[in-house]
């Protein structure tokens, strides 16, 4: 075994270079002592995992950290060389979240052999909240890090800017919106932004706008629905925006939308979303689900019952009216900046670099 400052690392980022997790892994690899390495995946699952393993073998790597519970960096990990530490860093319960969204059987099956195979070999597991740490106890694994997601404190703060606002036609409006990641699941009947779409069509009295920042497969559909509403003309689809001008487009929503449905799938999951919302100050209305919980006053938490909640939108309209009706209470938000010192990128990428130099060294010699 080699010395910490002569280690072989590689982080495996479940994405291409630019996404989530790939800032994730540039972060975490720049915190990290020793050679370390960032590989995106920027093609086709199979070409990727296959060009990925190359990459990495011949890397000679001493440790390997995959960003994501998913088959391409996880099949890298396994594949890099039986002498290669694992750690995976994941704020997703795949099987479960199959199992609720209505996937195939296979893909379940598939997903719980995965999840397996990373609880006996790996030799940490980083999650994102400590609802996540229970789960993963509760799967018997050896060593379970809380590492949350993580925020640029720097970059994305509480910003104001009128002539954009007025350039998009929300100057005199009250904003609704979400940023993420838009995705659509026929046996739900939705995906994330179809509570939005919804919730516009119940406040058609009022000056209410909806704004989505970033793309997906889901969002088609949701144009769709937003036209058979009858909001097409109040919902704004921004689309993808860098990570430099994020916390100025985020200030464009006055009212910050963190859904997920009432399971173990969501339970666990913090989402890079709600430490951006912190982060920018703005005021949330979140489910009452996972570490929303944890974080958020009463005031910003809205029930959620169940699988999938139909009459949640309705829930969302009866708390954005008393917010038209009293601007002001928009405020509450601010005070949300400094719960995000927790998230901040400086020390979440230290915790996680700290992870790998405690796995590194307790490796035999």
């Amino acid at each position: 075994m080699t010395s910490r400052s002569e280690s072989s690392v590689v982080i495996v980022a479940n994405g291409a270079i630019g996404s989530a997790a790939a800032e994730r892994g540039a972060r975490i690899a720049a915190a990290t002592v020793g050679r370390t390495h960032l590989l995106g995946r920027s093609t086709g699952r199979l070409r990727a995992g296959v060009d990925s393993v190359r990459r990495a073998r011949s890397l000679h790597p001493d440790l390997v950290y995959c960003i994501d519970l998913a088959a391409v960096p996880v099949g890298v990990g396994l594949l890099s060389g039986r002498h290669a530490r694992l750690v995976v860093d994941t704020g997703d319960y795949p099987s479960a979240f199959f199992r609720q969204v209505g996937a195939h059987g296979a893909r379940i099956a598939a997903a719980r052999l995965m999840e397996e195979l990373v609880y006996r070999r790996a030799a940490a597991v980083v999650v994102r909240g400590r609802h996540h740490e229970a789960v993963m106890r509760g799967h018997g694994v050896r060593r379970v890090e809380v590492v949350p997601d993580g925020v640029d404190l720097s970059m994305v703060r509480p910003v104001s800017d009128p002539e954009l606002r007025a350039r998009l036609g929300l100057s005199s409006v009250l904003t609704i919106g979400i940023a993420g990641h838009f995705t659509w699941y026929g046996a739900l009947g939705g995906g994330l932004g179809w509570e939005l779409v919804q919730t516009l069509a119940r406040l058609d009295d009022l000056a209410v706008h909806g704004v989505l920042i970033g793309e997906g497969p889901g969002v088609p559909h949701l144009r769709v629905l937003a036209a058979e509403l009858g909001v097409a003309d109040r919902l704004h689809v921004l689309g993808r925006v860098p990570y430099e001008q994020y916390a100025r487009y985020l200030g464009l929503i006055d009212v910050c939308l963190l859904t997920q449905t009432n399971d173990v799938s969501s339970w666990i999951r913090t989402t890079g979303k709600l430490p951006g919302y912190l982060a920018a100050g703005r005021y949330v209305l979140a489910s009452a689900v996972g570490t929303a919980v944890d974080l958020l006053p009463d005031e910003m938490l809205v029930p959620y019952e169940g699988r999938w909640d139909e009459t949640y939108p309705e829930k969302l309209a009866e708390r954005v009216r008393p917010l038209v009706a009293d601007p002001s209470r928009l405020g509450a938000g601010n005070s949300l900046r400094m719960k995000a010192t927790e998230f901040d990128y400086t020390r979440v990428a230290t915790r996680a670099a700290n992870v790998i130099a405690e796995v590194l060294a307790a490796a035999p010699r």
